[in-house]
């Protein structure tokens, strides 16, 4: 019986026994199938790229003649060498063609099932699991043990180390669809060609939504009190054609992440315990901004402050020839210190 987990997978495909004839590749990821079944066609073929060695079926052509596969596998190369079946199954019925081949495997022959999310216990997957010179392999979405390999794996490829500072950020920031990983990581890798280390900063400069944004700067100069930096980041906002809407929903946004991690600290919780649990993936400037924002602010101060903005955001909507103004003014009022006026006061809400 031989089932090999997610997370020995990637070493396991690379290097299967020699003696092992029989791979079926299955989970919800379906970029690591297809990657990992690839993996396994090219190890059982030594990289030969011979289209003659490799035959390519779907699961509807072996379901209707199973007895196709067999003569596929049993079929000797016209040049010699290794052969290999790709199959992918399509939730066809495929043991009719496989177990002939489970009771008398071929000699130079491999087959590859690819097939989608199969619950332990499933026909197909249980065969693969008890035949003798047969594995089930496992494929789900990458979480941060399976990524952390993964990224210093790569990086070794390109002939680069990666600090373990730069590789947890990253982990951070990547998603569970192996194939956008690849591309986040090839990207990083060229970005820092000819280093031979990759550091925080590269991953910041060239990592999709790593690099913090001139709005987010700005924000987080009125919640720190700096009123210079108010007035240089909104200014460089509006010029580049900024829309004092959008900069009103990320206002609120912000305020109600530091609402939410204020009324958490309240009750005795740290600032990064708080964070981690609440799944906050952020740059570290980014995020040593919203700590300071934390010590300053209470939850009840965000929420007046939140209130305010609510209201600003319909101003902003009914009076798009002055959007720009009120928003930078409420930046201003939030740097100074200003608490809102009421509404009461000629609607002059922040």
């Amino acid at each position: 019986m031989t089932t090999i987990s997610n997370m020995t997978a990637d070493a396991f495909v690379k290097r299967p026994p020699r003696d092992m004839r029989f791979f079926l590749v299955h989970g919800s990821d379906e970029g690591l199938v297809r990657e990992r079944a690839k993996a396994l066609v090219g190890a059982a073929l030594q990289g030969d790229a011979d289209p003659l060695r490799l035959t390519r079926l779907d699961g509807d052509a072996v379901a209707r003649d199973p007895g196709a596969l067999a003569d596929e596998a049993y079929a000797v190369a016209m040049f010699g060498g290794a052969r290999a079946v790709w199959i992918e199954a399509q939730a066809r019925d495929l043991l009719p063609a496989l177990t002939p081949l489970f009771a008398r495997p071929p000699v130079d022959c491999t087959i590859v099932v690819e097939a989608g999310s199969l619950k332990r216990g499933t026909a197909l997957r249980s065969a693969f699991e008890k035949a003798e010179g047969a594995a089930s392999i496992e494929c789900y979405p990458d979480d941060k043990r399976t990524l952390g390999p993964l990224i210093e794996a790569e990086a070794r490829a390109a002939g680069m180390t990666i600090a373990p500072e730069a590789r947890d950020y990253l982990v951070g920031l990547l998603g569970s669809d192996r194939g956008a990983t690849r591309s986040e990581i090839a990207k990083l890798t060229l970005y820092a060609r000819g280093q031979s280390r990759i550091e925080i900063d590269d991953v910041e400069a060239i990592v999709a939504d790593a690099a913090p944004s001139t709005l987010d700067a700005t924000i987080d100069a009125a919640l720190l009190g700096d009123v210079a930096g108010v007035e240089a980041g909104a200014g460089r906002f509006f010029a580049d054609g900024g829309d004092a809407g959008f900069l009103v929903m990320r206002l609120a946004q912000r305020l109600t992440l530091l609402r939410r991690l204020r009324l958490e600290m309240e009750t005795g919780k740290n600032f990064d315990g708080v964070a981690q649990a609440m799944g906050l993936r952020m740059a570290p400037a980014s995020r040593a901004a919203l700590a300071k924002q934390a010590e300053r602010w209470s939850g009840a101060a965000a929420a007046r402050r939140l209130a305010a903005v609510a209201t600003l955001s319909g101003r902003v909507r009914r009076n798009p020839r002055l959007a720009g103004a009120l928003a930078q003014r409420a930046l201003w009022a939030i740097a100074t210190g200003l608490r809102p006026q009421r509404q009461v006061q000629r609607n002059e809400d922040v």
